[in-house]
């Protein structure tokens, strides 16, 4: 625990150009037809990369249904390439398909896996972007929007002329 928290105050301490994004997300779930609504909070310690976390839920159709999603992202430009890992919990299939120990004696299954994920930020002066999360489980299509930003200001869009800086 004592070296976790040496390399989180490294990363956050020594990098003073970093920056922190709180945001909202909605979605649609196309595999199980699920609407889903989350927050996510991203930080930059680089410019072109980011690391963050989510937390999505499923209020209207399934009860106590979630995902915790932890990732890396890449800029490129208006699009954000995402690679992470998942943690969520699941009903059983309702037709009683799945017999697995596990199963048999809760409601609910765990279950973890890797995903991938694409990002675009549809207009140039706006914040608001179209997301894209495919994983084994699941496909979720939706929107995304910050809600405010924590540290030092970082420009967001990276595809700027910066001869005109020198």
């Amino acid at each position: 625990m004592k070296y976790l928290f040496i390399l989180l105050t490294t990363l956050f301490s020594l990098n003073i150009y970093s920056q922190a994004h709180v945001g909202v997300m909605g979605g649609f779930d196309l595999k199980n037809e699920y609407s889903k609504l989350g927050v996510g909070l991203n930080y930059m310690p680089l410019s072109k990369v980011m690391i963050g976390g989510g937390l999505m839920i499923t209020p209207f159709d399934v009860d106590d249904d979630y995902e915790i999603m932890l990732n890396i992202k890449y800029n490129l430009g208006r699009f954000n390439v995402a690679a992470g890992y998942m943690f969520h919990e699941m009903p059983d299939d309702p037709m009683g398909m799945h017999m697995s120990m596990g199963s048999m004696n809760s409601s609910h299954e765990n279950n973890n896996e890797p995903y991938i994920g694409i990002d675009y930020k549809l207009f140039k002066n706006k914040k608001l972007k179209v997301y894209y999360n495919h994983s084994e489980s699941m496909s979720t299509f939706g929107l995304m929007l910050p809600i405010f930003n924590i540290g030092k200001k970082m420009h967001m869009n990276h595809d700027m002329d910066h001869s005109n800086h020198n």
